[in-house]
């Protein structure tokens, strides 16, 4: 009758791999973990210009030359209508017309970001503030970055299964199961809540403030099989 056995190692933090083997059945537990860091690849700016008149038109005029030359810049940078929202509105106080324009524009590449919202504000003066850009995700890359690292988490517990097979002189075949044992995700601490960046913030801090990391842990089960042995 074939006698089974267990080898067991500790890992540093108390996780236990297990390989089991008998004539019958041969397995290896193992866990892994996987890790990505993932910074911002989307970026905004809002645009803001103003004017006070006597009348709605005036000051609508006075406006509206600042906001062509704004968005005929965004087109030149190659951004889309699709790539920035417009809002306008009008107030009325102290006998005078407010007309108030925002321009909210997005990019994929933060140079293009930075390169137009220096060129209004030197060209348009105090006629015009822009904010500094905001940092964060595009849709489905975080979705991406957690599916990267579950996978990463699988490759690093199948090189730790075929090391210690290796030590039995057995090779590692098919995975019999895979569990995940959870995902976390983290950032920076000193961003207070979720989205909110201090005014005086540099581009610096907002890109560390919107990188992600996340880590992915598994246990998967391998089946093992006999080392192929050359023969002379």
């Amino acid at each position: 009758m074939a006698s089974d056995f267990a080898v067991t190692q500790a890992t540093e933090k108390g996780i236990q791999e297990a390989i089991t083997l008998s004539s019958m059945d041969r397995q290896i537990s193992v866990s892994g973990v996987g890790e990505l860091t993932l910074g911002p690849d989307r970026y905004s700016i809002t645009i803001k210009c103003q004017a006070s008149k006597d009348s709605v038109q005036d000051a609508k005029n006075s406006v509206m030359r600042r906001a062509d030359y704004i968005i005929q810049s965004l087109h030149n940078s190659a951004l889309k209508e699709a790539d920035y929202q417009v809002y306008q509105h009008v107030t009325h106080s102290d006998s005078l017309a407010h007309v108030y324009y925002e321009v909210e524009a997005h990019f994929t590449d933060l140079q293009k970001c930075q390169n137009i919202a220096n060129l209004l504000s030197e060209k348009l003066g105090p006629g015009v503030t822009v904010t500094l850009p905001r940092c964060y995700h595009a849709r489905g890359s975080m979705d991406k970055l957690r599916r990267q690292a579950g996978m990463l988490a699988i490759h690093n517990a199948r090189q730790k299964a075929l090391e210690m097979a290796k030590i039995l002189h057995l090779s590692v075949g098919p995975v019999l199961k895979v569990q995940e044992n959870g995902t976390t995700e983290s950032q920076d601490a000193s961003k207070e809540d979720e989205g909110l960046l201090t005014a005086d913030g540099s581009i610096q801090q907002r890109i560390k403030e919107a990188t992600i990391s996340v880590s992915s842990k598994v246990n998967v089960c391998f089946q093992l099989k006999p080392s192929k042995t050359k023969r002379c």
